[in-house]
């Protein structure tokens, strides 16, 4: 795992939700699939560091990730899906060419920008399949 850098948030994975494209990945149906693999994306957990500059969360937080944790850093429209240097939850590669590995893993790190900070009083078990399943049932609504 990549060493935690000023704007980065680290947690402990609680809970990860299943989907289906965790089983596409996982048999390479996509193409591009890079092993060993470890999938997950729908991901509950609290948070153990920060960075210097973190300002979004602190330590023991709850938080989740969904499918990306990073990018190239200018993606202030938040269109990091097209963006070419974005870091996919898994599979893919921080910026110093370590691998990712998903939700299914204990640790992970993920920018700052990509946390989603979860109600203190919320269960996590409920919030993980929230960012995948919901925000695909969420966001058409919004349109």
């Amino acid at each position: 795992m990549m060493a935690t850098g000023e704007k980065d948030v680290r947690l402990k994975v609680l809970y990860c939700g299943v989907c289906h494209a965790d089983l596409l990945f996982a048999r390479n149906d996509v193409g591009f699939s890079t092993y060993p693999l470890v999938p997950g994306h729908e991901i509950a957990g609290v948070v153990t560091e920060v960075g210097s500059k973190v300002t979004k969360c602190k330590v023991g937080d709850k938080v989740g990730l969904r499918c990306f944790i990073g990018s190239c850093g200018d993606c202030s429209n938040d269109l990091e899906n097209y963006c070419p240097k974005r870091i996919s939850t898994y599979p893919g590669t921080y910026h110093d060419g370590t691998p990712t590995y998903g939700g299914y893993t204990d640790i992970m790190a993920a920018d700052e920008h990509f946390v989603i900070c979860f109600p203190q009083n919320m269960a996590l078990d409920s919030g993980a399949p929230l960012l995948c399943a919901g925000i695909t049932v969420y966001s058409p609504t919004k349109l």
